[in-house]
């Protein structure tokens, strides 16, 4: 079963084989979702970190002052 998050007003609308989680972003295999606009910046270091990995993330999370929240995002990768 796949995993995804979206504004709370599409949620609904998700497929069967698709389970709505209450998170930021979403990475589940090589699909990201995020909730909102709001999440860009989230959505932006969930992207780096699937193309260029965690210490890529850390190197340009760290002068924006923007530490990413591991909690908030939510991650099944595919092996």
């Amino acid at each position: 079963m796949q995993q995804a998050t979206a504004h709370p007003a599409f949620v609904d609308e998700f497929p069967a084989e698709v389970t709505a989680v209450d998170a930021n972003v979403v990475v589940d295999g090589k699909v990201v979702t995020a909730r909102g606009p709001a999440m860009a910046m989230e959505f932006a270091l969930a992207l780096v970190e699937q193309l260029y990995g965690k210490d890529k993330v850390d190197q340009i999370a760290k002068p924006m002052v923007r530490l990413p929240k591991p909690e908030k995002l939510i991650s099944r990768r595919l092996i």
